[in-house]
Parts: structure tokens; sequence; C-alpha cells
């Protein structure tokens, strides 16, 4: 038994080296340019050893965006303190915003991969497990407004699955657009990328607060 967990240790340290390498690559080279040398090459491994863990560079992308989906998951979950939905937004906004601060190359990595695959999945069973992930992030939200409307922070009138699905769109796409144009964004803008994010953040909770009830 024990030999059996040191050996799928071992396995998920490989695979992990192979994902560093590519990750590093992307960034670096953008997806369209990266190929299956490059990635052995920055590995330091062989071709052999690489296919034993991955058959395509989809594989590898598709196992690099779900681990960072993954990450910022477990944050935001972890995260949310506020004694209510609306305060439990808005922490959900403020938690993303920090992400962007610590690691923005997680937005710019999964900017270059929708910009990929925005037409379509390589394979049936990557879309799959690749969409099982999104789903989890927008579930989160929905919960998060459903409880609102429950305890009267969050507008009664609001479509939550709607609602869930155009906050994703608009925090990720927002943020993503900021980091993959970073220096562009420095010279075009007269405000701070991060104050930006952190506004949004506040419009966003803000627009969905229940009116104060009348005395």
């Amino acid at each position: 038994m024990k030999w059996e967990q040191e050996l799928d240790l071992m396995r998920q340290s490989r695979r992990e080296q192979i994902m560093d390498a590519a990750y590093e690559l992307v960034l670096e080279k953008g997806l369209i340019s990266i190929t299956i040398v490059d990635i052995v090459k920055k590995a330091e491994i062989s071709r052999v050893t690489l296919y034993k863990y991955y058959s395509s560079i989809h594989e590898i992308v598709f196992d690099i965006q779900i681990r960072i989906l993954n990450e910022m998951s477990v944050l935001l979950g972890e995260k949310l303190k506020g004694k209510n939905g609306l305060e439990k937004l808005h922490d959900y906004f403020a938690t993303f915003v920090r992400m962007y601060q610590t690691r923005p190359d997680y937005f710019r990595f999964a900017a270059m991969f929708d910009q990929f695959y925005q037409s379509s999945y390589p394979t049936p069973e990557l879309e799959e497990q690749y969409q099982s992930f999104t789903k989890q992030g927008i579930d989160l939200i929905e919960h998060i407004i459903e409880e609102g409307m429950v305890d009267g922070s969050i507008r009664a009138e609001t479509n939550p699955p709607m609602m869930a699905q155009m906050l994703s769109h608009i925090m990720m796409g927002t943020t993503q657009r900021i980091a993959a144009r970073s220096e562009i964004y420095k010279t075009e803008s007269k405000v701070d990328s991060e104050d930006l994010l952190h506004y949004l953040a506040d419009f966003l909770t803000t627009s969905l607060a229940s009116a104060p009830s009348q005395a």
C-alpha cells in the first residue's frame, strides 16, 4: 500500500512538472506557438516520458486551467465570512480582486485559454471535465444570491441563474482583459486597474442590494 501511494505521488509530481513547464511557455509564447518539443525541453524530460502522462498539448492545457480554477474555487469558498448573502457576495468579489493582485498570471492564462478554445473543445471528454469545474463556480454565486434573497439582503426579483452567469462573466471578463493587456492598460487608462476592480466589485454588490424598508 505504501509503495502504491509513493508511486501515485511520483506520478502526480511528474504531471505537475509537465504542467508547470507548459504554463510558463504559454505565458511566454502564447498557446498557438508552443509544441510538445518545447514542453519536453522546458520540463527536461523525454517525449516518451511526457506521453506516459499526456497524449496531447490540449490535455496539458486543460489540466492547467482546471488546476487554476480549482485553486480559485477553494480560495473563494474559504473567504465568505459575511453575515448575509449580500455581504458574502461582496466577500466573493473582494477575494476575486485579491487573487488578481497576487496572481495576475492566472487571469492572463485564462484569457488565452478562452481565446484559443472560443468555438469548440478538442474532445467531448475534455469538454465535460472542464464544464464540471466551471459549473461549480457558477453554482457558488447562484447559492449566495439565493441566500441573500431569503435573508432579505438581495433584491427579491433577482433571477439567480441569470444573475450568477452575468456576474461571473462581468468579473472574469473584466479581470482577464486587464491582466492580458496590463502594460497597454497602464498607458490607456486614467484609473488604476486594482482600483477599477474594487469599484466594479462594490458597484455589482450595491446594484443587487434590496431597497431599505420604509418606516
